[in-house]
């Protein structure tokens, strides 16, 4: 389901909220600063360390990893919050489309909302208690080894869907050659049949002249015999 339209005043409370989170970039356009998902990240992870691995989501320029850091999102961090966003929000969030991630930000914020309401204890923060600020937890605090094997296994998911890209490209070019050869070999059997038809008229023609020929070589032949009978 697509993230629903913003009047002015819910994206500019949008914008309030986003200004209010303290993240690893300064903000200047904000359909590229969260193209890449990074950012989206750090916001839910201001609110909820636990749920993400900051680590794990990079700053992209290849629109394949974009993809791929929101579908990581989608998967494994929307969908603890109680909902996912669609296929076609995300393919405009990645090309920088406007308004789009203002809509899916009033839609991430609405849901932390709720879902801190459901659980009044998360509001603190998972290690609120221990005097560590929840950002600078999700940002610092992460154990090295833990870190270790998360990048492994990011890694042989970020492979893997990479995989599956070059899979579907290499499928959809071969198809595109397979059709172009087809509509070759289409050309070559009409151009083909073109010419036996010619080869055929030339045939009936040769055939035509050669009776007419015969016909002539008869004539000349009983003429010439006549003659000399004649004689």
């Amino acid at each position: 389901m697509e993230a629903p339209y913003l009047d002015e005043e819910e994206m500019q409370i949008i914008y309030n909220w986003v200004d209010e989170i303290p993240l690893s970039r300064p903000k200047r356009n904000i359909s590229r600063d969260f193209a890449d998902g990074v950012l989206m990240a750090e916001i839910i992870a201001h609110y909820f360390p636990s749920f993400v691995e900051l680590h794990n989501y990079s700053q992209a320029n290849s629109v394949t990893k974009k993809i791929y850091n929101w579908n990581t999102l989608n998967q494994k961090v929307f969908k603890k919050l109680g909902f996912q966003i669609s296929k076609k929000d995300i393919e405009g969030i990645v090309n920088a489309h406007p308004e789009i991630i203002e809509r899916v930000l009033k839609k991430v914020k609405d849901n932390i909302e709720n879902y801190r309401s459901r659980k009044p204890g998360s509001k603190k923060g998972v290690k609120k208690a221990s005097g560590i600020k929840p950002y600078q937890k999700a940002m610092h605090g992460i154990d090295m080894n833990m870190m270790d094997i998360n990048n492994t296994e990011n890694m042989e998911d970020e492979r893997e869907y990479l995989k599956t890209q070059v899979d579907t490209e290499l499928l959809i070019e071969k198809e595109q050659t397979i059709q172009e050869l087809r509509e070759t070999i289409g050309i070559l059997e009409i151009k083909l049949k073109k010419f036996e038809q010619l080869v055929k008229l030339k045939d009936q023609k040769i055939h035509t002249l050669s009776n007419k020929l015969q016909e002539y070589e008869d004539v000349y032949g009983a003429l010439h015999q006549e003659g000399e009978e004649r004689m």
